[in-house]
């Protein structure tokens, strides 16, 4: 019994610091949660204060920016208006000290100035002066009478040099040797008046050189560029541009971050060179958008004085215009049968694969425009063709690109003839080689490709392609014929021994004939085609018989074979009317001489037979 109601007891115990134990550890896990309530409140705290602070931190750093890049630009134009304005002075103080030199050159008038003539009066007595003042003679002194003769030196009348009515003697011209100002002093180099430290200093600063004022008007001409269609100015335009990058930075404050950094005297190529950062940029971010933008300022640029400013963009233009080429131009390349992805297939280039924001054709004009302006300057004519890529000119040749930009690409190539040279320069003398004979016989082919439009576009009308071959007959013309004498002449010399130029001038000569007697309505270009390439062939014979091998080239390019023949034989006996009206007499000579020498005197007699029983028949 004791037993059992130690137990109780003790169980009751137990049961009391079990209840203990459990309140105490409820009151722990209600302070802890407390503080973990109290602890997620400062944290929440402290987060929104950090957030309000990196706002107020942002709001703040893109206020100041922005107050940094209207410092810049308010900085800028201050800088321009003060060029104006020393401009201004200059031209003032020089209209200035024309007008002062013209006004102490001006001739004096020493004639009187016409005035009323006065009544001659007759007086009752005379003095020996030819005037209206008489003179009274001295007085007799009171004490006594003075001496008959002069008077005193004292009492003499004395008149003034300008009161003479004697006129002064003939004044004398000055000098060489010495100037007279307005006061009549004469002023000698060695001794007399000095320059003046303000007309010295005006001398001064119309000595200055021209540079400046070119300069000035550079920079007051691109400032007020404006990008067609946009009415504002492009440096307008530029602080609303950004890159998708960097939106905090607009596009005008790396201009003007870009111009300040270096101090060049030529504004004009500090701004292309600006230009040509962006665009680089824009072409690796992929940012096509602003591109267009960039050619017309580059190219209104280049048009200020474009044999000044293009070899001096060169290195820095070039390249990106060569890339904004690669955008719509190697996808249509890779669209043509030539290319290993689409080999003997074809297809017209997808609009997809085109960006229309990048124009091929205004890039090529750019660098038409720069190889133009370096003519003049071979050193800048060689870097230009280093800075050229070689691909890039097969790719621009290929018969898939758009009509213009294969123009252009072949009058930029015949602008690429240097001393040892032609087209795109390699370090390589054997790969240079390579190069040349591979543009040549790209040109070469494209008298007989038919070029291909984009997807959606209209096919070429026969006039367009028939313009593009005339084009190709002038550019071989061009780099054949270059230089007269045949020892120096080292392109035409790579044409006479390229293995299938001739053989496609001939097969096109042909086809051209052929059109002819449909009598098309681009009929006078077709005999263009026959007259130039008549004249490219007998020349490349005549010039370099020992380089040219005609029968194994012939059999080079299928059928050239017998289209030779066949349109040597048609000229040779063409009289001009009807349908070959245009082809010029000397093609006629030309071809008969050609046909002489390529067939024996047995085949010779029967053509002219076969010719003359035609006639009769007829």
């Amino acid at each position: 019994m004791l037993k059992k109601i130690k137990l109780t007891r003790e169980r009751e115990r137990l049961a009391q610091e079990l209840a203990a134990a459990t309140a105490s550890e409820e009151a722990r896990a209600g302070e802890i949660a407390i503080i973990r309530a109290n602890q997620l409140k400062l944290e929440k705290n402290h987060n929104r204060q950090i957030s309000a602070l990196k706002s107020a931190m942002e709001e703040e750093t893109r206020k100041y920016r922005a107050e940094i890049e209207a410092a810049l630009m308010e900085s800028k134009r201050l800088a321009a208006e003060n060029g104006f304005l020393k401009h201004d002075l200059q031209e003032e103080a020089y209209r200035a000290s024309k007008l002062q030199h013209n006004f102490r050159n001006k001739p004096k008038d020493d004639k009187p100035h016409p005035a009323t003539p006065r009544k001659t009066k007759s007086l009752p007595l005379r003095d020996g002066f030819d005037d209206d003042e008489l003179m009274v003679s001295p007085s007799k002194s009171a004490g006594r009478r003075s001496k008959r003769g002069t008077p005193m030196t004292s009492n003499k009348r004395k008149r003034a040099v300008d009161d003479s009515p004697i006129p002064l003697a003939l004044q004398l011209s000055q000098s060489l040797g010495g100037t007279a100002d307005d006061n009549g002093n004469a002023e000698t180099p060695g001794g007399g008046k000095e320059e003046t430290l303000a007309e010295s200093q005006q001398k001064q600063q119309q000595q200055q050189p021209k540079r400046e004022d070119r300069n000035m008007r550079y920079m007051r001409l691109i400032l007020n560029h404006r990008t067609y269609p946009r009415n504002a100015p492009d440096m307008e335009v530029f602080s609303s541009m950004y890159f998708p990058s960097e939106p905090d930075r607009k596009f005008s404050s790396i201009v003007i971050q870009s111009i300040t950094a270096q101090s060049s005297s030529n504004y004009a190529v500090d701004y292309t060179k600006a230009i040509a950062s962006l665009w680089s940029r824009s072409l690796k971010e992929h940012f096509h958008s602003p591109i267009a933008m960039f050619m017309s300022i580059v190219k209104f640029i280049l048009h200020l004085d474009l044999h000044k400013l293009a070899p001096c963009v060169i290195e820095s233009i070039v390249p990106v215009l060569q890339n904004s080429g690669y955008i719509n131009g190697v996808p249509r390349f890779t669209s043509s049968p030539v290319s290993h992805e689409n080999l003997g297939k074809v297809k017209r280039t997808p609009q997809k694969k085109l960006d229309h924001r990048v124009s091929s054709t205004e890039a090529l004009e750019i660098l038409y425009l720069i190889v133009s302006g370096c003519q003049q300057n071979r050193q800048a004519l060689e870097l230009f063709w280093r800075c050229v890529g070689y691909d890039f000119i097969l790719i621009m040749l290929n018969s898939y690109q758009q009509l213009n930009d294969i123009i252009l690409t072949l009058k930029i190539l015949a602008c690429g003839q240097l001393a040892n040279t032609f087209g795109p320069i390699c370090d390589s003398e054997s790969q240079q080689l390579e190069h040349e004979k591979y543009i040549i016989d790209r040109a070469a082919n494209l008298l007989s490709e038919l070029p291909s439009s984009d997807e959606g576009e209209k096919p070429y009308t026969a006039w367009e392609i028939t313009t593009l071959r005339v084009e190709v007959m002038l550019f071989l013309n061009e780099i054949a014929f270059s230089i007269p004498n045949p020892e120096r002449n080292r392109l035409g010399k790579m044409i006479a021994s390229h293995p299938s130029a001739l053989a496609r001038a001939f097969r096109s000569m042909h086809d051209e004939l052929d059109a002819m007697y449909s009598n098309p309505p681009e009929r006078d270009l077709h005999a263009t085609l026959v007259n130039g390439l008549t004249r490219f062939v007998y020349g490349i014979i005549k010039l370099f018989p020992g380089q040219v091998d005609l029968p194994s080239r012939l059999r080079a390019v299928p059928g050239a074979v017998q289209k030779h023949l066949v349109v040597l034989t048609r000229l040779a006996f063409s009289e001009g009317l009807l349908l070959e009206a245009g082809i010029s007499d000397q093609t006629v000579e030309m071809a008969h001489e050609l046909l002489e020498e390529a067939i024996n005197p047995q085949e010779a007699e029967a053509l002219v037979e076969a010719f003359r029983s035609s006639k009769a028949d007829e």
